[in-house]
């Protein structure tokens, strides 16, 4: 197991994360079968709301700042990267305060995701040695089922996997192994985002077969208005889960 030193203080067995409850009217189906996701109007006034804050404001222009930067202005408003980069890394990052991240999976397009997580201690796993060249200064080659070997229990505020379920974890003991490690080096007062294509395809094992998966707790994740959202590109998917 690799040493950790400055391990900042972990929230109690007794705490709990905060679910906001949505109008049904915005609600979208935490099986996420069927299409059901509100207008692109509506989902951007609500999106609005939901960042209410300064703290909100400050984190929504500072994700903005940092995907201008990198990204071309021509993508849709629905693309799953956008939604990924715009609304659910900037609203994790002001309502959870996040110390400890672990991003599951690098591509060459997500090597900008570094910087959204300055100043914070930010780890990458993937297991092609390859990719280690888009993962953080923090980086593991190794498979995410192996998890609990490098890193303690409760240990992360922020696991975000996208892209690797389906794409390369796709063994049915391997996927029970790897949200069985996530599960267990989540923090008390942490969020895990799930990220995958809801196509025949691209699903090697339905999610609501996966035992390791039912120890989280869905989270309503307050600006995409539910426990999961489906994106306009290729049924893309995002889930959102507390310990």
């Amino acid at each position: 197991m690799i040493e950790i030193q400055n391990r900042k203080r972990r929230a109690g067995a007794g705490d709990s994360v905060s679910v906001i409850p949505a109008p049904d009217s915005f609600r979208v189906s935490e099986t996420t079968s069927g299409d059901r996701r509100p207008p692109a109007a509506e989902l951007s006034t609500f999106v609005l709301r939901a960042f209410s804050g300064a703290h909100d404001t400050y984190y929504r222009h500072f994700a903005w700042k940092v995907v201008r930067k990198h990204v071309s202005h021509g993508r849709p408003k629905r693309d799953d990267r956008r939604v990924l980069e715009e609304v659910i890394i900037p609203f994790v990052l002001s309502r959870f305060e996040p110390r400890t991240i672990l991003d599951v999976g690098r591509e060459s397009y997500e090597a900008f995701y570094n910087e959204f997580f300055v100043g914070r201690e930010l780890w990458t796993i993937d297991c092609d040695a390859i990719r280690s060249r888009f993962g953080a200064p923090n980086h593991i080659t190794d498979d995410v089922a192996n998890l609990q070997d490098h890193f303690p229990e409760r240990y992360f505020d922020f696991v975000l996997m996208n892209g690797v379920f389906g794409w390369g974890l796709n063994g049915r003991e391997a996927i029970e192994r790897a949200f069985a490690a996530i599960h267990t080096i989540l923090s008390p007062s942490g969020v895990f985002v799930l990220g995958w294509n809801d196509m025949e395809d691209l699903i090697p094992v339905p999610l609501d077969e996966v035992q390791s998966l039912k120890r989280f707790t869905p989270y309503l994740f307050e600006p995409l208005n539910g426990t999961a959202f489906k994106c306009s590109t290729f049924k893309h998917t995002y889930n959102f889960y507390a310990r």
